[in-house]
């Protein structure tokens, strides 16, 4: 498993840049996500859409892949990989570390999932999206891979007038996908897995197609129960990055420590 998750490093820091060199002039770019919600901007028909999500914790970096095909009449499909990591810093052996490795302890499984989203278009300011990912979480031996999946329902809407969007909209899957506590010696009085939730997001665009400002979250105790607030620059119509900083929800800080968040994406 180390050894893939290296060579997967290694493919993705040699490809990424090959890939943002490549893309054709002609596209027009729009935020997939904003960090972890989705934002609803279908990839249009043919295009291809690419995002590393990079989140550097203390001891750790972690690596989340999206691809997305648009289909055509707001449909795009697409492949992600997600909670893939590498230890950035050596392990202490303090004496906190050993008592709170004696507990139940919160474990995300690496995954590789099909995604799907549909979005519709009830009035021009007001747009609705579903969408579902599912596939594989490995497990430390082939038979104990397991089948993971996540779904959402997303409602926008624009204020024109503010140059804002506001988002919301609700999640539910299964505990492959949003985490689950591995159990040691003692038992814990951790909080319940949250696998149904909400989602919140805006975002400000600043400069006109340059510059945009947001924040989300998604509720609950889980892998993704964070909330991120940042910014978007747009380097042209083809590529942009995304820079967040990411807060635990209550309760949620031994699944999501503090982290600081990077997104780079690219159509082609």
């Amino acid at each position: 498993m180390y050894l893939f998750k290296k060579s997967y490093i290694i493919i993705f820091n040699v490809a990424f840049p090959f890939l943002l060199l490549s893309v054709p002039s002609g596209f027009l770019s729009a935020q997939q996500d904003l960090f972890n919600v989705p934002a609803m901007n279908i990839t249009k028909k043919g295009q291809n859409f690419v995002q590393e999500q990079i989140i550097f914790y203390q001891r750790q970096m972690q690596f989340d892949t999206t691809y997305m095909h648009g289909l055509g009449n707001n449909h795009e499909i697409g492949l992600s990989a997600y909670n893939y990591f590498v230890d950035t810093a050596p392990k202490k052996n303090s004496l906190s570390d050993f008592t709170s490795s004696l507990g139940p302890y919160p474990a995300v499984n690496s995954n590789l999932q099909f995604v799907y989203q549909k979005k519709f278009e009830p009035a021009e300011y007001f747009h609705i999206s579903l969408g579902t990912k599912a596939g594989i979480a490995s497990g430390p031996t082939p038979s104990s891979s397991t089948f993971a999946n996540s779904n959402f329902v997303m409602t926008s809407t624009e204020i024109k007038s503010l140059r804002t969007t506001l988002f919301l909209g609700g999640y539910f899957g299964n505990s492959a996908f949003y985490g689950h506590y591995n159990q040691r010696i003692f038992p814990g009085n951790e909080p319940s897995i949250s696998k149904v939730g909400m989602m919140y997001g805006i975002e400000v665009e600043v400069v006109r197609d340059k510059l945009r400002v947001m924040c989300d979250l998604i509720t609950g105790v889980n892998a993704l129960g964070v909330g991120v607030c940042g910014f978007s620059y747009h380097y042209n119509e083809l590529y942009f990055i995304s820079v967040g900083y990411q807060i635990p929800n209550p309760k949620d800080g031994t699944f999501n420590p503090h982290a600081l968040l990077i997104e780079l994406n690219a159509y082609f």
